[in-house]
């Protein structure tokens, strides 16, 4: 997955329906351009909440969708800015994350090679003691 590229690419008017719990309510898909992993989904929660994100409504993400709950009366422009800010936001924190990963990684590997080159010049050293 190559989460630079994570975007909102529009809205699943087929998943649009009435919320399940309160007839007042609409839950409204915005399709993201893929399938994010669970460490990009646990980072977009983290930022926009389960309850009362930047919009005070209901948002949570699902397969490749955020799905914010809506009411029929409410700005459907301010929710897509709302998406694409959290999106953003997103992709910058998952970003890091994954610099900081590849860094530690690199770090562990270079810490193998030392300690191995330590281990072969013991074994050397031990394969003399009776030479």
């Amino acid at each position: 997955m190559n989460t630079d590229s994570i975007r909102v690419i529009g809205i699943d008017q087929s998943g649009i329906k009435q919320h399940s719990t309160n007839s007042e309510f609409i839950e409204l898909p915005f399709i993201l351009s893929c399938h994010p992993d669970e460490t990009w989904v646990g980072i977009c929660v983290s930022i926009c909440g389960s309850t009362k994100p930047l919009v005070n409504r209901r948002m949570f993400v699902l397969n490749n969708t955020i799905i914010i709950v809506a009411n029929i009366d409410d700005d459907l422009e301010k929710y897509k800015e709302a998406i694409e800010e959290v999106v953003e936001k997103t992709n910058k924190k998952f970003s890091q994350l994954l610099q900081k990963t590849r860094k530690e990684h690199a770090q562990a590997n270079q810490e193998v090679k030392r300690n191995k080159v330590k281990l072969d010049e013991f074994k050397n050293k031990a394969a003399k003691l009776y030479k």
